[in-house]
């Protein structure tokens, strides 16, 4: 008794210390752990006291080596900071840990450390593969290839995805966006952007320059800034659009937090919203509906993503030859004060 305690003094308890301290071999241990009906109730209790004596936690990544298989699924996300990265994981939890899958998270940091992330994480053995936006390096497709593993894009819809993607158009989000504000009288209308996904900021800001030209109006008031789209960064970019467009009379910001921004910075100079000038931004959030006046905005549905994800990876799991490998959402527009 007094040898195995020094033991977990030492180093890290290990099947061999259980085995010893329980009197039986190894392969009994992990046995009992894995099947413990298979083992005799008697032999159970002696190994489960010295397991809780020993405060031994079994080596999960081993057994998964060992087996073949994995209850791992690897997360990709752009930021853990952003908003969508906290609804997508709130929608594949609940289905995927319910039947003993665990997430492993990789912050992809706006996709400057995505193939690294990749790289780094496969070597865990995951089941599968879950990346929130779009997978554009063809380095970090021809290791999923390799890996042969299930893989699910979220967030937009890709014309040629890997495997699985759920999403919606974000072109067209933009779209009807920049439509509702062109119906609303308005005709100087910029598009402000920030540090965020290309693939995002790409086809958001195509759905403004399209529904700008069937208008015949102007697409050059744009402003795409290096910056953290943060409140700080709409509040300072405000200033910049209007030095260079004075005549800017609606802003669409790529998410609410810059739309956000740029409204506290309209109550600060005393400009009118939307008198003045109309704002609108994308994601639908809580910021969005608490500010007054309460911000336009296109509800982009993270957390039914993430559990339509959970669903499918889980039907992939299962061996079911999926014959969808798209699965398009809506997105909606909530009409509000701002504009």
């Amino acid at each position: 008794m007094l040898e195995a305690k020094k033991r977990r003094s030492t180093g890290r308890v290990t099947l061999n210390d259980v085995a010893q301290l329980a009197g039986v071999g190894a392969m009994t241990v992990s046995r009992a752990l894995r099947t413990p009906e298979l083992v005799s109730d008697k032999m159970r209790e002696r190994i489960d006291a010295a397991v809780e004596e020993l405060g031994y936690i079994p080596n999960r990544a081993a057994g998964a080596l060992a087996s073949g298989t994995s209850h791992v699924i690897l997360v990709i996300v752009p930021s853990l900071l952003d908003r969508a990265s906290a609804e997508l994981m709130a929608g594949l939890q609940p289905g995927l840990m319910k039947v003993g899958y665990q997430l492993v998270l990789g912050d992809a940091q706006h996709l400057r450390q995505q193939s690294e992330q990749l790289e780094h994480l496969l070597q865990y053995n995951p089941a599968a593969v879950i990346v929130l936006g779009c997978l554009e390096s063809p380095d970090d497709k021809a290791l999923l290839r390799q890996s042969r593993l299930p893989v699910v894009e979220v967030g937009a819809l890709v014309p040629h995805p890997m495997d699985i993607c759920v999403g919606g158009s974000n072109q067209e989000a933009g779209y009807r966006l920049t439509r509702h504000m062109i119906e609303r009288g308005y005709r100087n209308i910029g598009f402000l952007c920030a540090r965020q996904e290309q693939w995002m900021l790409q086809q958001r800001m195509r759905g403004w320059q399209q529904a700008m030209l069937e208008s015949y109006l102007s697409p050059d008031m744009v402003i795409n800034t290096s910056e953290a789209p943060s409140f700080s960064t709409g509040a300072a970019m405000l200033g910049e659009f209007l030095l260079r467009w004075p005549e800017l009379d609606a802003l669409i910001c790529v998410n609410d937090e810059l739309a956000a921004g740029v409204l506290f910075e309209c109550q600060r100079r005393h400009l009118s919203v939307p008198g003045k000038l109309a704002i609108a931004g994308f994601d639908d959030s809580d910021v969005a509906k608490a500010c007054y006046p309460a911000l336009t905005s296109v509800h982009i549905p993270y957390r039914k993503m993430g559990s339509m994800a959970a669903e499918l990876i889980l039907r992939k799991l299962a061996g079911e030859a999926l014959q969808e490998c798209t699965q398009p959402l809506e997105f909606e527009l909530q009409k509000r004060q701002s504009s």
